[in-house]
């Protein structure tokens, strides 16, 4: 079995002393400035001037350049966006690297791409939250914590597992526990499971289940709507993929372990996998999502705006107005 870390392996005195520089206060910024500073370290938040600088404002914080926050801190906790890493390390944070630094990263993505390269007397390592940036905050507060996968890129200092430890510790996660893993491992399973075409399918069920002759407002309830697969993942994080169908009725037991068997074609599923995995690999994704930044959100408008167009997504509305989830209704 991979290897596990828990709150017993990760010390925060690794961290005292050493000012944490959060760079970028968005979906994940927010949660792991939060949670280190509730944990007693020492944190300041560089952003741009945008709605998530005025969100830090509104937390408490004041808000630093990321320039100047990077260059005052001896851990630089690299969560900006994906696409705007490169120039963000380039421009604010590379300039005033110093030996001994940490850079930490949530993705393995920039890495193991080679986008960043980071001077040799750094240590890089990753935490890599599997939670939403909302989720590593709120499961803080409940006491419970998140899982991560961390890895260790660079070690110059000889400590570096030590510091990805207590980073992992000071956002909450070795409450539930991190696991030893790598960037190129993180950012292959991270992608793949981006790549996986659910909306699209459960899109197709809808169109099934309307042509079959079926409303549109129960087919939404019951497929997401409701917040019934809320609790079904819920018993999967808790219970495990299959024995949470010991919660099922014998009826739904019979048509998701028996009966949808018979739909389910292995080899062609593990083909498109493999596909998938294959074009992560050899860059082929990569390439294509760097190629030309203005087409490719031209592209994503573009899918968005026929995504909005599509019957399903006009009945949603109506019923999301409807049950007082979206104004107007």
């Amino acid at each position: 079995m991979s290897t596990f870390y828990f709150d017993a392996d990760a010390d925060l005195a690794n961290l005292q002393g050493r000012r944490i520089a959060i760079l970028g206060y968005g979906n994940q910024g927010r949660s792991q400035a939060l949670n280190l500073n509730d944990n007693g370290l020492e944190v300041i938040v560089g952003n741009i001037e945008d709605s998530f600088a005025a969100t830090a404002r509104a937390d408490g914080w004041q808000v630093h350049p990321i320039a100047e926050a990077a260059a005052n801190a001896d851990v630089k906790m690299m969560l900006t966006s994906d696409d705007s890493q490169p120039e963000v390390y380039e421009q604010w944070v590379k300039p005033s690297l110093k030996e001994g630094d940490v850079l930490c990263f949530a993705h393995g993505f920039n890495i193991h791409y080679g986008e960043i390269k980071p001077p040799a007397h750094v240590d890089v390592v990753l935490v890599g939250p599997r939670m939403l940036g909302e989720g590593v905050r709120a499961t803080f507060l409940e006491g419970r914590g998140f899982p991560s996968l961390i890895a260790i890129h660079q070690d110059h200092s000889g400590h570096a597992l030590a510091r990805c430890l207590a980073i992992s510790k000071g956002i909450g996660s070795t409450r539930m526990g991190v696991l030893m893993s790598s960037f190129e491992e993180e950012t292959l399973i991270d992608l793949f499971e981006e790549h996986q075409p659910s909306l699209y399918g459960l899109r197709a069920m809808y169109e099934a289940l309307v042509e079959a002759g079926c409303s549109p407002e129960a087919i939404m309830l019951d497929l997401y709507a409701s917040g019934e697969s809320v609790k079904w993942a819920e018993y999967g994080r808790d219970l495990g993929s299959f024995e949470r169908m010991k919660r099922a009725s014998q009826t739904a037991q019979f048509g998701h372990l028996v009966w949808s068997k018979q739909y389910f074609n292995r080899d062609a599923a593990l083909r498109d996998m493999r596909e998938m995995i294959g074009k992560i690999k050899d860059g082929s994704f990569y390439r294509a999502l760097k190629g030309q930044k203005s087409a490719n959100l031209k592209h994503l408008e573009e899918t968005m705006a026929e995504n909005d167009r599509h019957e399903m997504m006009k009945r949603e509305d109506a019923l999301y107005r409807l049950l007082g989830r979206r104004g107007g209704g």
